[in-house]
């Protein structure tokens, strides 16, 4: 073989072996995604009117909520959230109806120590159909994962603030 044939064919004959060894590694087989669905019902619920001292709302409606967890590859999962909030409120004391329809992502990581505890403030607008200032509703929702990729979800805390016109 001469030097010219070694000094061309010797990269190639080391290289080869790197390049099959990553496509072998690029191709592991992902986990599937478990997806959970969930709706936090809000009840008939009597609330004082951020924006009208001595006003109340009655408020309801429906939060839905798919939380999707795919494992990483380390030891832990990418959590994806969908929220899908239908709300309603009507003052007792004006009749003025108020409305909110909105949807929000959001994601995080947990760690290797499962299950994992993640919480997050989510705040949805209540616009006036009246001449009454808007309202915003918060809940803060705290997500469970299990060490199969399980989700469960529930809302702690709620308050309102006032957020004027829209």
């Amino acid at each position: 073989m001469s030097r010219r044939l070694v000094r061309r064919t010797l990269p190639v004959l080391v290289a080869a072996p790197l390049v099959a060894g990553t496509a072998t590694i690029a191709v592991l087989p992902a986990e599937a995604a478990t997806v959970v669905n969930a709706t936090i019902h809000v009840p008939a619920d009597v609330r004082t009117n951020p924006c009208s001292p001595g006003d109340v709302l009655n408020l309801d409606g429906d939060i839905h909520i798919v939380i999707t967890t795919t494992a990483n590859g380390r030891t832990g999962y990418q959590v994806k959230d969908h929220l899908n909030a239908h709300l309603s409120g009507v003052s007792i004391t004006t009749g003025t109806k108020y409305l909110s329809n909105e949807t929000t992502n959001g994601s995080w990581s947990t760690g290797p120590d499962l299950p994992a505890v993640h919480r997050d403030v989510y705040s949805f607008l209540l616009i006036s159909q009246g001449k009454t200032p808007n309202y915003e509703l918060s809940a803060t929702v705290r997500e469970t994962v299990d060490g199969s990729g399980g989700a469960d979800v529930a809302a702690e805390q709620w308050s309102m603030s006032c957020r004027g016109r829209g």
